[in-house]
């Protein structure tokens, strides 16, 4: 994620360019931002339909569950970020 000033500017995903489902990217969506406006603003730019809105609500569904079920050991970081990403979908669910 790219942040210019303080504010969200651009996602860069040096990973996937030219492949994959669209839907893996955009469960970032979720993981990183708490605002349910500034999510679905980015989700509404994208221009998805409700079929890959649910795939990638799916897919951040998964990315979080890891998240939280790694990080409960020993990663409270990775574990907060798994709660949060759950805690988001179920408010957009």
């Amino acid at each position: 994620m790219l942040v210019h000033k303080g504010m969200f500017s651009a996602i860069v995903d040096w990973g996937d360019i030219c492949s994959g489902d669209p839907a893996t990217d955009l469960a970032a969506f979720w993981l990183f931002f708490d605002d349910a406006d500034a999510r679905q603003a980015g989700l509404n730019a994208y221009g998805l339909d409700a079929e890959l809105r649910l795939r990638a609500m799916g897919w951040a569904l998964s990315f979080s569950t890891i998240l939280l079920s790694t990080g409960i050991g020993d990663n409270p970081r990775h574990a907060q970020a798994g709660r949060e990403g759950l805690k988001r979908l179920l408010q957009d669910f």
